[in-house]
């Protein structure tokens, strides 16, 4: 009988070479960027652990480092240790998170985060919730659920046309009877992706203008859905679904929740935030007012792997009431055994990894308390740069959020263009990486303030801006 290599127990020089061998090229991993490649073609036969090991290295000397603390060019940063234990306890379980049967441990421990966080948010004692593969992953199941429980649940098995013919039933007609999401100009563009996945097209996605701060106008909001809902036939089509943004990606903006909340009750509208960024200021005590009115959402997305520095992928969508969530339940007598902790047969999906592990264990090791300490002090050093890039003499601060948050737009004074210029050489010395984006018409960079980060780091990499704009 032949044996599987693949079915033997790990063998020692795995143990005992691949995984120091890991622990040193992590100590050792300096680069912020390099170029190298991997060869195309997959062998014919197995290597030993020695290539398997030279290759990590490769891997790791090519890739962006964000151990470095220079890594300024996401809204995420590097992970604690506690959180990279918890995925490495993932990988070696290997436990799929679908039926409760293969992971009754790992699905408990979810359900306690999804509580945990249902209670943060002030969702009530019926909320219930699933983590996703990322936020926009959280935010196409949010459109769905949203889908599968407006218009008398018809979209379950009429699909779209069944919304449309339902609409049209009720006095709706041509355009106006499809569909269709409101979102501020600064919303994310996960939603217009959402829209597409859904069967409703990118441009079911209707936006809805900001102010100059980077939040939804209320006011602009009201007017659109009174718009669109008096005209039976209104080119937008029918509201359905309203996103609110906790931490825009750009400026960090947070829109007024309960503004948002009661416009959307007065107009039967499911409402949705995407939390995916600011949501962890619910942490802090002194900056959760940020999220007032958050209790009233339909649906949440939040996104621990930012803020809180959780391994990715770790996403969670919340629901007020765990009953929405059914909608996606399907009939797999050979999968699903009506055991009610199925946590798959809340998705639209099937295999699934226990991602809530990684934020348990980092809850475990630090608490409210330690996440909200985290957060405040990401305010504060951002408060510290803002003063600095505002009094600085070759440089001036682009559109902020209000209160400020997170991100800091600057650029060289009266300079859009050199922008991009700057941004690739600083790239190419391969010590700091950062990001630019477009804000309302201008180009800026756009800084994110990690709270791990040191401010000291934050210093450096603005004078290291300078420097290059002169040259």
């Amino acid at each position: 009988m032949t044996t599987s290599p693949l079915a033997r127990p790990p063998v020692a020089d795995e143990v005992d070479i691949l995984l120091p061998g890991l622990c040193q090229l992590v100590q050792e991993y300096t680069p912020l960027r390099t170029a190298q490649s991997v060869p195309e073609e997959l062998p014919e036969d197995g290597s030993d652990v020695h290539a398997i090991l030279a290759r990590m290295r490769v891997v790791m000397s090519g890739s962006v480092n964000i151990w470095t603390d220079r890594f300024l060019e996401k809204l995420y940063n590097a992970p604690t240790a506690t959180s990279v234990c918890a995925d490495m306890l993932l990988s070696a379980l290997n436990a799929g998170a679908h039926v409760y049967s293969a992971s009754p441990l790992l699905t408990e421990i979810e359900l306690i985060c999804v509580q945990g966080l249902a209670k943060m948010f002030g969702l009530g004692d019926d909320a219930d919730g699933v983590t996703m593969p990322g936020g926009a992953a959280s935010n196409t199941l949010a459109l769905q659920t949203a889908l599968a429980n407006a218009f008398d649940g018809v979209h379950r098995t009429g699909g779209v046309l069944g919304i449309v013919d339902h609409l049209e039933r009720a006095g709706r007609s041509g355009r106006g009877a499809r569909p269709a999401i409101l979102t501020s100009s600064q919303g994310h563009f996960s939603l217009q992706s959402a829209a597409i996945a859904a069967g409703l097209g990118a441009d079911a996605v209707v936006s809805v203008p900001s102010d100059s701060t980077g939040r939804m106008c209320p006011t602009a909001l009201k007017q659109q859905l009174e718009a669109m809902l008096g005209d039976a036939a209104h080119p937008q089509g029918y509201p359905f679904f309203v996103n609110a943004t906790s931490g825009t990606t750009v400026l960090g903006a947070f829109d007024n929740l309960q503004e948002i909340a009661a416009i959307c009750r007065q107009h039967k509208c499911w409402m949705h935030v995407d939390a995916s960024f600011g949501g962890a200021v619910i942490f802090s005590p002194k900056w959760r007012y940020l999220m007032d009115g958050v209790e009233n959402a339909d649906s949440l997305t939040f996104n621990p792997h930012k803020l809180l520095c959780v391994t990715q992928q770790c996403s969670f969508l919340l629901v007020r009431r765990a009953a929405t969530l059914n909608a996606h339940s399907i009939e797999a007598g050979y999968l699903f055994h009506k055991s009610g902790r199925d946590q798959a047969s809340k998705t639209l999906g099937c295999g699934r990894r226990s991602d809530a592990l990684k934020l348990y264990l980092s809850w475990l090791r630090y608490g409210v308390s330690g996440f909200g300490q985290h957060i405040e002090s990401g305010f504060e050093t951002a408060r510290r740069l803002r003063e600095y890039i505002a009094q600085h003499p070759r440089l001036e601060l682009g559109p902020l959020a209000d209160p400020l948050f997170l991100q800091l737009c600057f650029r060289p004074k009266g300079d859009s263009a050199s922008v991009p210029v700057i941004r690739d050489k600083l790239l190419q010395q391969g010590k700091f990486a950062v990001d630019f984006a477009p804000v309302q018409g201008e180009t800026y960079f756009r800084l994110v303030t990690h709270p791990r980060v040191p401010y000291s780091t934050f210093v450096e990499l603005v004078e290291q801006l300078v420097q290059l704009a002169g040259n």
